[in-house]
């Protein structure tokens, strides 16, 4: 999208009257945005919000930035410049939310999740939003009220819908016979819940970023909270879908636009290994490493996160390449150990190549995934 293009979306809201006129009159404004294992280049977006906001009367000094990264590690200078841009940065206050403090209690859902937003959030009498609509796992699609829960709200609130509001969905979700809630939101409590949460937040405007393969917007939903995430859905359904027969010996998954939580491209690419055997390479390729979770991840051989999340490998996938020119050997404790047998982590592509000749011989089938996070797969007939 040009410049234009993204001004005339954020001008044409979904729901609600114009980001200037809900700007008239008020004294303090916090814009949240999705943090950098998300491909959101908010950057781009940032430019349109601030001309609404300037025609509806709001100077610089009453607009503060809160990078929304649950319970992610806090960022530094250069990652959140990356997001926001060096201009951004320098111009206005950034902040980077913590979750084991400086929450306030709004009470709880009507799902029964307890809601503690970030207490600045919570000081701010507007709250703009901005989240990319990235296929996701457990809440069908990013974006919505994701920024809010787990976005800006406190490692307590954030565990608790995880573990009461996520197992319950998932028991649900196994019965009914599927692998994981990749595409679905509409009615997903996981996704409503996070809903209700940003509502209790009072959230004003939201902005919803469709995205291409380099993370760059193609689409922009702004306006109320529901209707711009339902029609952002709505659409993202459409624009991501892929199909992929599951017959291949090897499948290529690369995590290009969430790198620092690589394991998440893993989960739909392996259902495309055949049955009868065959291998993944995840191209986890990026100078950050993997990301700090404080809620799933791994401090220590023997400490982690309460909620401690790792990805199973099927019986089916005889190995796991992860490639990254930033070797990690904690990227290990994202697998339960019975599986590290079966996995290599390399450095260098041409060792990766190898080693698939050597198991694969001269030919093989082969679908490669340029973003198997943003791609929501259908195995073809």
């Amino acid at each position: 999208m040009t410049p234009e293009q993204v001004r005339t979306a954020i001008a044409a809201p979904i729901g609600s009257p114009r980001l200037r006129e809900i700007a008239r009159g008020k004294k303090k404004v916090v814009i949240i945005f999705d943090d950098i294992s998300r491909s959101t280049q908010v950057s781009r977006i940032v430019p349109a919000v601030l001309e609404a906001l300037a025609a509806g009367g709001i100077a610089d000094e009453q607009i503060e930035f809160i990078c929304g990264g649950g319970t992610h590690q806090p960022w530094d200078r250069p990652t959140l410049a990356k997001k926001l841009g060096d201009d951004i940065i320098g111009r206005f206050p950034v902040f980077a939310h913590v979750g084991f403090m400086n929450c306030t209690p709004l009470g709880r859902t009507k799902y029964g999740s307890k809601v503690e937003i970030n207490t600045e959030v919570m000081s701010c009498d507007l709250k703009i939003t901005i989240g990319g609509m990235a296929v996701h796992g457990s809440n069908g699609f990013s974006g919505g009220g994701k920024t809010i829960m787990p976005g800006v709200s406190s490692i307590e609130a954030i565990a608790e819908h995880h573990m009461v509001i996520h197992k319950e969905f998932r028991l649900q979700r196994k019965q009914a016979g599927f692998v994981n809630n990749r595409g679905f939101a509409e009615a997903n409590p996981i996704t409503l819940d996070c809903i209700e949460h940003a509502k209790m937040a009072g959230v004003d405007f939201i902005i919803n970023v469709l995205q291409n393969v380099w993370g760059e917007p193609v689409g922009i939903f702004a306006g109320a909270l529901e209707p711009a995430y339902f029609a952002a859905v709505k659409e993202a359904k459409e624009h991501y879908r892929i199909t992929c027969p599951s017959d291949n010996d090897i499948v290529l998954c690369n995590a290009f636009t969430r790198a620092n939580e690589a394991q998440a491209a893993l989960v739909d690419g392996m259902l495309h290994v055949k049955k009868s055997g065959g291998d993944a390479v995840l191209i986890a390729n990026t100078e950050l490493g993997h990301i700090v979770h404080f809620l799933t991840g791994h401090y220590g051989k023997t400490i982690a996160g309460r909620m401690k999340s790792q990805v199973t490998i099927p019986a089916h996938v005889n190995h796991i390449i992860i490639y990254t020119e930033f070797p990690e050997k904690r990227y290990l404790y994202s697998f339960p150990e019975k599986d590290w047998p079966r996995i290599q982590i390399m450095k260098n592509w041409t060792d990766v190549v190898m080693a698939l000749q050597q198991w694969h011989k001269e030919r093989a089938k082969v679908a490669a995934f340029t973003d198997a996070i943003m791609q929501l797969s259908a195995p073809s007939e």
